[in-house]
């Protein structure tokens, strides 16, 4: 990971445009092959780590069973309390997944479930990522808990290609294109999860133990800090191209939120 701690949002603005150029040109000289564009993450404290919600909830070692196992049993409660449905394939198809290699590069099994129960609070092994680093930005300095905020710029395949090893920590992007909840679209929203072959089958791992045991031609890390008092110069600007809560929310209380933030901070009447 590469940190740079800078001093304005003008600064910030003028680094990504400089890493967005640099994969562009890397993207015309390895034509036809993909490479990948940036994801963004935002932090209200810098000294934050990269850790996903369920890490916080529930600090131990999960292997995909022991998960999968968690959200078949909560599913029902689930559906009857909100009258979605979703699917989860059986168990013995679900213990071939995790129970080989191989697998983790192919379609996580119900993908769309666990992306509902990530932006619904549920203890998630999703990390979420936009690909809009203003939609970042707003999450970074929405109500910032430090003097220093951050935001994260992330390439999984910045040369065009991926490996892996069976004996190392990996980190698996889960891409766009999946139908779940409208929040999923409005945020720009993406998703990896990190993952070990521990003992003949994929365990759950910290991000940053991933990052740390990565080739350097792949998952490629930046961190870039901001001081808080950029807050409402940065939010007067996302504000005026409708970026708040309540465009990324669209609930009654984002909508409060958005109206009191524009009426109180970022008015400039007295």
């Amino acid at each position: 990971m590469i940190q740079e701690d800078l001093s304005s949002w003008e600064e910030l603005e003028d680094r990504l445009r400089q890493l967005n150029n640099e994969r562009d040109e890397r993207a015309k000289q390895r034509k036809p092959i993909l490479v990948s564009s940036f994801l963004y993450r935002g932090h209200e404290d810098a000294n934050w780590s990269l850790e996903t919600s369920l890490e916080r909830f529930a600090p131990r070692r999960w292997t995909f069973a022991d998960y999968y196992r968690v959200i078949a049993r909560a599913r029902p409660q689930i559906e009857t309390l909100t009258g979605h449905r979703w699917e989860i394939e059986d168990y013995p198809k679900l213990k071939q997944w995790w129970d080989d290699y191989e697998n983790f590069h192919s379609e996580l099994p119900a993908y769309d479930y666990l992306i509902y129960l990530r932006h619904h609070a549920f203890p998630s092994p999703l990390l979420d990522w936009t690909r809009s680093p203003y939609v970042a930005a707003y999450f970074a300095f929405a109500a910032p808990k430090a003097d220093r905020v951050a935001l994260y710029a992330y390439s999984e395949y910045p040369e065009g290609f991926k490996g892996g090893s069976s004996d190392a920590p990996e980190i698996k992007g889960l891409g766009q294109y999946v139908r779940s909840h409208e929040r999923h679209f409005r945020q720009q929203s993406e998703y990896t999860l990190a993952g070990q072959f521990i003992d003949g089958r994929w365990t759950f791992v910290g991000h940053e133990d991933a990052f740390s045991k990565t080739d350097s031609g792949q998952d490629l890390l930046w961190k870039f800090t901001l001081p808080r008092t950029e807050r409402r110069k940065v939010l007067k600007n996302l504000d005026a191209y409708n970026l708040n809560a309540y465009s990324l929310f669209q609930t009654e209380e984002a909508m409060l939120r958005t109206v009191a933030v524009r009426e109180i901070e970022l008015s400039d009447r007295d």
